[in-house]
């Protein structure tokens, strides 16, 4: 069994239920204040326990744990394509580049949110500029017949598919990224792939 001590209310938990969501694998999501002996001044942003080992593996960040849970439990090895350097060069890029969201889009979302402190018109600011890099080359990328960030579906886009589905709450509209916003709906299409709290499905019919 796989426990994730998390918050529901984080796009950077999501990530990897969402993860979890597309391998298909059964978990047990708790709340992250219940994992024994955290305190606040040392508390993670996520603890991911693998209990099909012995001992059972603990990864502590997001990312760590996407890439964790695609080393260890992606048979296919779609996610994660260590057979195809190009393809993983591409993908290991846009690991990086949704940790980038998370530090404005994602930072913006927590200050309107929670109230984290921010200097939030710089945020917003570096949010709208990948968000535009992130659209130029999605509609590149549609013109060749390509619809997800590397390619094909992978790990790249389950790590930006949270912050930017959920930008808005942070004051970063999607309405000028055309491109942006039919990938989000592909990506709500992927077998498996779940929704939270303030994510809606995918717009009927074809996304356009």
């Amino acid at each position: 069994m796989i426990t994730i001590y998390d918050d529901e209310t984080s796009a950077e938990c999501y990530q990897v239920r969402a993860m979890l969501g597309v391998l298909g694998k059964d978990f047990r999501s708790v709340a992250l204040e219940e994992y024994p002996d955290i305190t606040p001044a040392d508390r993670p942003a996520i603890v991911l326990v693998d209990e099909h080992f012995s001992p059972a593996a603990v990864v502590h960040d997001p990312t760590a744990a996407l890439l964790y849970l695609a080393r260890v439990h992606d048979r296919e090895g779609s996610l994660m394509p260590t057979d195809d350097p190009a393809h993983l060069a591409a993908v290991l890029d846009w690991l990086a580049f949704g940790r980038s969201l998370t530090v404005s889009a994602g930072a913006a979302r927590r200050h309107e949110a929670f109230g984290e402190p921010l200097d939030l018109p710089a945020a917003q600011r570096e949010a709208h500029r990948l968000l535009r890099m992130m659209d130029r080359h999605l509609w590149f990328g549609e013109q060749q017949g390509r619809y997800f960030l590397a390619g094909a579906f992978s790990l790249g886009d389950i790590a930006c598919f949270g912050d930017v589905a959920l930008s808005e709450e942070g004051g970063v509209s999607r309405q000028d990224y055309p491109a942006v916003r039919r990938w989000c709906d592909r990506v709500k299409r992927v077998p498996g792939f779940p929704l939270m709290s303030g994510i809606f499905p995918a717009a009927a019919g074809r996304a356009a």
